[in-house]
């Protein structure tokens, strides 16, 4: 038989042998950190032909209010109250009545013009991504010169209606424009004004006037810095 001290030493080592074994404690694991909201781009820029003319329309939802660009040149109109689509509009009578793929563009003293959304830019607005720095149009016969940024910048013209092109590859600055001579030796020079010019049969206006001479014949027209 064995002795008490015994006995309890062999009952100890029984309710240890059945005690349950400890439950592993769990490694907390760091949450994953959500992805960014994304950000509701609160700028539509759509394209529309207005006419014989090409604008640039960037509706800005956040501000409420429509920019566009037309010949180059930007003008910003605050929403405003209409019966069906979009109006904006401002104090001087300018006003672009946005409904779905049209729209009608009124400005300030002239009749207003049906407009319809087309993919292709304004020539002025693609003229500035390719980085021209200065563009001129002109009528009778139809013109447009355009000159390259830089100290030695390139310049190209379509004349007459588009029958004629020619290019010089390094213009040289003037004190009021650029001169060079193209390939087959043709000398070129163009004449930039600031002062106010209306297109003789559009109307618009633009910040200067430009007289292109190539050869012995003269292109008057108006035009406008894209990086003033």
């Amino acid at each position: 038989m064995l002795n008490k001290p015994l006995m309890l030493l062999c009952l100890a080592s029984l309710l240890a042998a059945c005690k349950p074994a400890a439950e592993p404690v769990a490694t907390p694991v760091a949450a994953e950190s959500a992805p960014p909201a994304a950000v509701e781009a609160t700028v539509t820029s759509l394209n529309f032909q207005c006419g014989d003319e090409r604008i640039g329309a960037a509706f800005d939802n956040a501000a409420g209010n429509v920019t566009l660009t037309i010949g180059g040149q930007a003008m910003t109109l605050p929403k405003a109250e209409a019966a069906s689509g979009a109006r904006y509009a401002d104090a001087q009578g300018n006003e672009f009545w946005n409904k779905g793929d049209s729209a009608t563009l009124t400005r300030s003293g002239q009749p207003a013009a049906e407009c319809a959304q087309t993919q292709l830019a304004s020539p002025w607005d693609e003229a500035k991504g390719r980085g021209v720095g200065f563009r001129a149009v002109g009528n009778e016969p139809g013109w447009m010169v355009e000159v390259d940024m830089g100290e030695a910048p390139a310049l190209r013209a379509t004349l007459d209606s588009g029958a004629r092109e020619i290019a010089v590859a390094r213009a040289q600055s003037r004190t009021a424009g650029f001169a060079g001579t193209t390939n087959d030796g043709i000398a070129v020079e163009l004449q930039i004004k600031r002062e106010t010019c209306s297109d003789n049969m559009s109307g618009q206006e633009f910040p200067a006037s430009a007289q292109l001479k190539v050869g012995d014949q003269t292109y008057a027209g108006c035009g406008r810095l894209l990086f003033d």
